[in-house]
């Protein structure tokens, strides 16, 4: 009896560390380390807040399809310099690839075609929407141009070349907020050497401000946090925290309640 009792006590524990919560850097192995940002998001986040003008960048109906069935991250892997449309990663533990292909064909009104690890979203042209896989427990959307070549490299993404490699972004990477942006040494760097040939006369006088910062602080990694507490009036909790060079850490933060305005009317303004 006691044998049996061990044995069931063994299975219980087993089951309930196989569901324990997983953490961020657990997503971000499955990210590409040349990723300009990570948002992670938890399913307690309310993304009808979100301003409607996002969805001209971010499919926001996936955004929600995917919040439902439980937390989920997106990364900006690139941007398309003639149209400045992003190139996303989307990664999920709770949606299988079956699930993420009918929210992809019904949000993009598209058609696909099956590949033997993947499967690509086509549109009416045979162009390619985006590309879907699974590994490790993990299926992700990529989309845009080339999303094909992109998925295939993300099958074979190694731990050492995702996000999760870099050391100063996992010692701040973790919260519980219910939006965690994270910002690696690699897309600080990239700002430093911005052409501005394109750019107003506006944009290079912000461009320089910030490459100025950047030359002040040596930032290394970046995490802004953003969580609406669920009271009346609803409190809104900000936090910066920044890996300095020499492995200083400095952290900001700010807690916001009015009983006029919203977490919308906010979330707007700050966009």
């Amino acid at each position: 009896m006691n044998k049996v009792i061990l044995s069931v006590f063994f299975s219980v524990f087993l089951f309930a560390a196989g569901c324990g919560k997983v953490s961020i850097q657990d997503e971000l192995e499955l990210v590409p380390g040349l990723c300009f940002l990570h948002v992670h998001v938890e399913n307690t986040m309310d993304t009808s807040l979100i301003p409607e003008d996002i969805s001209d960048f971010i499919p926001l109906w996936l955004c929600d399809s995917l919040r439902i069935r439980g937390n989920f991250g997106v990364s900006l892997l690139g941007v398309n310099l003639t149209d400045f449309s992003p190139q996303l990663i989307f990664l999920s533990r709770d949606v299988g690839t079956d699930d993420m292909l009918r929210f992809g064909t019904d949000g993009f009104l598209c058609d696909f075609e099956e590949k033997p690890d993947s499967y690509n979203l086509i549109d009416d042209r045979g162009g390619m929407i985006g590309s879907i896989a699974r590994r490790d427990g993990w299926t992700c959307l990529i989309t845009g141009n080339g999303s094909d070549r992109a998925v295939e490299r993300w099958l074979d993404l190694e731990v050492e070349e995702s996000l999760a490699s870099d050391t100063n972004l996992i010692s701040i990477s973790e919260s519980d907020a219910d939006l965690t942006l994270l910002i690696s040494h690699n897309s600080i760097s990239f700002v430093s050497v911005i052409p501005t040939g394109m750019l107003s006369r506006e944009q290079i006088g912000m461009l320089n401000s910030v490459k100025s910062m950047i030359q002040t602080y040596n930032p290394q990694a970046l995490r802004i946090s953003f969580d609406i507490s669920n009271v009346k009036p609803p409190v809104i909790d900000l936090e910066f925290q920044l890996v300095r060079g020499g492995n200083n850490i400095t952290t900001f933060s700010v807690s916001l309640s009015d009983t006029e305005i919203t977490p919308a009317d906010i979330i707007q303004a700050i966009i």
